[in-house]
């Protein structure tokens, strides 16, 4: 088995956490990457109990950028695969599918991805825009 790598994971993690807010079925459904039956069963055992993160998904929605909650994630998929190194299969094409998907913008400027908090103050995006 390769070694898995937090970094080659930190793929998987934000994906993981989308497949807790919104359910494995919906993320089948609208992902622009089509994954198969195999690899979100096997996702949904080793992070779901009916339908609910387990404690190790639920720890790291929590808490993201915790080194000790990757670990936790990156054992178990470790441990997953060890004990059937078939998952590997599912890991790689999980990992493959998602390294493909992301935000590509070009050509544009001003964009902004993710929340903006101003903290009560003003918010001005674009170019020469003037608050009075």
């Amino acid at each position: 088995m390769d070694p898995i790598t937090i970094s080659t994971l930190a793929l998987l993690y934000p994906f993981l956490t989308e497949l807790a807010k919104k359910g494995a079925e919906k993320i089948v459904e609208t992902s622009s990457e089509k994954f198969t039956s195999g690899s979100i069963g096997w996702l949904k055992s080793l992070f779901f109990k009916d339908d609910d993160p387990k404690k190790a998904l639920q720890e790291l929605i929590d808490e993201p950028e915790s080194l000790e909650k990757q670990i936790a994630i990156k054992t178990l998929v470790e441990n997953s695969i060890e004990d059937n190194p078939e998952y590997q299969n599912y890991l790689n094409e999980l990992l493959d599918k998602l390294s493909k998907v992301g935000n590509k913008i070009s050509g544009s400027k001003n964009i902004i991805t993710g929340n903006v908090n101003t903290g009560g103050g003003n918010f001005i995006n674009g170019d020469s825009n003037q608050v009075s």
